[in-house]
């Protein structure tokens, strides 16, 4: 590849937690997949003085708030989530099913909550 005098590159790491030679089946979304040696906050002196906080807001917090309200949400089987980007690698869309009888359920569990701590 040539890059002229006054030219622009843009450079990516897109193989980053995605590399064949390191991880199977990179392009699958797999959530028990061993992510321990992921790169996605830096490393060494470079790595994200935030990336604690981040896992543990996400981990701890949002994710079992949102399903806590929302009984009866998963993703759905047949639209698997659509990962790209060129930057900034996430989900472009992400499909979910909601089971209407187990939300109702989620609903009169929380309402019988709030009532015994009355």
């Amino acid at each position: 590849m040539k890059i002229t005098p006054g030219g622009r590159a843009f450079f990516m790491f897109g193989a980053a937690n995605r590399d064949p030679a390191h991880f199977t089946d990179p392009d699958s979304f797999d959530i028990t997949r061993d992510t321990r040696k992921h790169i996605a906050f830096g490393a060494g002196p470079h790595f994200c003085a935030g990336a604690f906080a981040a896992r543990a807001l996400v981990a701890d917090v949002a994710l079992p708030m949102m399903f806590a309200r929302l009984g009866g949400l998963r993703l759905d089987p047949d639209r698997p989530a659509a990962f790209g980007g060129w930057a900034f690698r996430g989900p472009l869309s992400m499909h979910v099913c909601w089971d209407h009888d187990r939300a109702e359920d989620t609903a009169r569990r929380a309402a019988d909550r709030k009532e015994a701590a009355r």
